[in-house]
């Protein structure tokens, strides 16, 4: 079995045992729907005056990016509150409730060139609930930008520019998150039996 099967078939075996159905689904729909965004951004050009390029592509690239944003973002909302109601807010900022233990221990795991497995308020739950808040911060600034430029706001492109800045810490965070997670999940096992 190649190398790309072999990891697919380790991730999807892996997600079947940590997510529910409801939760694997809402996550690879979120995870689409982001990407198929990042790449439409690349084709949408806007002015300062708030103008949409005059190239049809870029005018179908727009619209498609808006109205997948405005999908997005209820869907984030029902993946956030299922997955709150399943995890609560300890899981995802243990720091804020002052509890560093899972931190701590997966820290030292580190050092011993260790995977330390997802746990309450471990560095993958921290990771999760900083995720959560990229997206929103993310969808929050497209939602603003969007009825800035609607009602022909004199800020409406400076919301254009902080929701890309916000994007750019997104895209960092679904490279980070997506290779750890792979890098976890294919080499965690071999990892963890060879410091036993």
């Amino acid at each position: 079995m190649g190398f790309l099967a072999n990891t697919f078939k380790t991730f999807t075996a892996y997600m079947r045992s940590q997510q529910t159905p409801l939760i694997r689904i809402l996550h690879l729909a979120i995870f689409l729907l982001v990407i198929s965004q990042v790449i439409v951004s690349n084709f949408i050009e806007i002015t300062k005056t708030g103008e949409i390029g005059d190239k049809p592509v870029e005018l179908y690239a727009t619209w498609l990016h808006i109205g997948t944003g405005l999908v997005l973002l209820p869907l984030a909302l029902v993946f956030f509150f299922v997955v709150w109601d399943r995890r609560g807010f300890k899981y995802f900022f243990p720091y804020l409730a002052g509890n560093l233990a899972p931190l701590k221990s997966d820290v030292r795991q580190l050092t011993r060139f260790q995977l330390p497995e997802p746990t309450d308020g471990g560095i993958a739950a921290i990771i999760q609930g900083l995720g959560f808040g990229a997206l929103f911060l993310v969808l929050i600034s497209g939602l603003g930008w969007f009825v800035a430029w609607n009602l022909n706001l004199p800020w409406s492109h400076d919301a254009k520019e902080i929701h890309e800045f916000l994007t750019g810490i997104l895209e960092a965070y679904l490279i980070g998150h997506g290779s750890m997670g792979l890098l976890h999940i294919y080499f965690g096992p071999k990892l963890q039996a060879s410091n036993t």
